[in-house]
């Protein structure tokens, strides 16, 4: 399958994107890179995540990373001009994706039922913060509050330290992902039976999922974990550990066979053997006094070193990469995860690439990032035309 071919799976399917910050816009962007034609609906003051710092060339890297791909026209839906093209476009559309807090819509007259009813074959794809219902639905939500909320935040951090929260937007591009696979799911279900449907996702529960063993461990009246750093609660060793060149290594040895090959490496047949360590129940239990002893041996050698030594030994051991390593890695850029995107102004720099791959392939096109209502005379001409019925799309 080819580049173009890859860009092809989605043709021919519109999307409106009704969705600010990082879930909603990266969830159409992946769809983008597949082909759809993605409308970004922004408010008149555009996504709020364009006046996100650092920039580039005026533009956001926030906004940059997440909205590829993607044409924008600003519409006021609180207006009746706006409602009216709002549902003009969503006549020529098979989907919509929208982050509002529940009730906005409806307050507008644009909820579910009334979509539902005036356009019965729509998709609609709702990302919202804790859900669609429950006493905290209308809450106000970002990532970092969420993994506050869920407890990710209660178990990151070191002991005794105040809490952190994980590094990134992980719950947001969690979300993102399921959001992606209710597009798909959607067009597929009104493939089959003609019928539109509503699907739902919500940072609160893509973040529970990350949760799962704590979870389930609360769940089964187990005491609660302390903040363990990198450590983990199951698996010993695993953790990140100091080298003789002041960077790091994360460790992670899940099974007896990983022991024994990482005890050989070492050279600390010692450890093999001690009664302490024979199994993981026996490592996690004695972890307190297995961890100096681990570090010892590793104080011999640099991380990157150590992670060469161990990857050829088939032991999981990383070096703990900043991302100018990561940019630079054979590995990242084998699978075609840095590509070029184009700034409004023309510019093309490089951004991440696309984490799915279809017969070991994806997409090549070089997709541009829109200014905000960039496109809108260009639309408006084009929903012209497929109105009159001389063009589908």
């Amino acid at each position: 399958m080819s580049g173009t071919e890859f860009s092809g799976i989605l043709r021919g399917v519109r999307i409106l994107d009704c969705t600010r910050n990082i879930a909603g816009p990266v969830a159409t962007m992946l769809a983008a890179e597949m082909g759809a034609q993605v409308i970004k609906v922004e408010p008149p003051g555009g996504d709020e995540m364009r006046q996100w710092p650092p920039f580039v060339d005026g533009e956001s890297v926030y906004f940059v990373s997440c909205n590829r791909g993607k044409r924008s026209i600003a519409i006021d839906l609180k207006t009746d001009e706006g409602k009216s093209l709002f549902h003009r476009l969503l006549a020529t559309a098979e989907v919509m994706v929208e982050n509002y807090r529940p009730g906005t819509l409806e307050k507008m007259g644009l909820g579910w039922s009334n979509l539902h009813d005036a356009h019965p074959k729509l998709v609609w794809v709702s990302v919202t913060g804790y859900g669609r219902s429950g006493p905290r639905a209308s809450a106000p939500a970002y990532d970092s509050m969420i993994q506050a909320y869920t407890g990710i935040m209660g178990i990151t951090g070191e002991q005794g330290r105040a809490p952190v929260r994980s590094g990134g937007s992980p719950i947001d591009i969690a979300t993102a992902y399921l959001a992606w696979g209710a597009i798909m799911t959607g067009i597929h279900t009104v493939a089959k039976t003609g019928r539109g449907i509503l699907l739902e996702v919500s940072l609160m529960e893509s973040a529970l999922g990350f949760m799962h063993a704590y979870l389930q461990a609360a769940l089964a009246g187990l005491p609660p974990p302390g903040r363990m750093g990198s450590e983990t609660l199951g698996i010993y060793p695993m953790g990140a550990f100091a080298t003789q060149n002041g960077e790091y290594c994360l460790v992670q040895v899940s099974n007896e066979h990983q022991w024994q090959r990482f005890c050989k490496l070492l050279g600390a047949a010692e450890l093999a053997s001690d009664a302490r360590f024979a199994n993981n129940p026996l490592r996690v239990k004695n972890r307190d006094a297995l961890r100096p002893l681990i570090q010892n041996y590793l104080d011999a050698r640099t991380a990157q070193e150590w992670e060469k030594l161990c990857l050829a030994a088939g032991v999981p051991v990383s070096h703990v990469r900043g991302l100018d390593d990561v940019v630079r890695d054979e590995q990242v850029n084998a699978r075609n995860m840095v590509k070029p995107t184009r700034l409004p102004n023309g510019r093309e720099i490089p951004t991440w690439g696309v984490p799915v791959k279809v017969n070991e392939q994806v997409g090549s096109a070089t997709l541009g990032v829109p200014g905000i209502d960039q496109h809108r005379g260009e639309i408006l001409a084009e929903l012209d035309r497929i109105e009159a019925g001389t063009k589908k799309y």
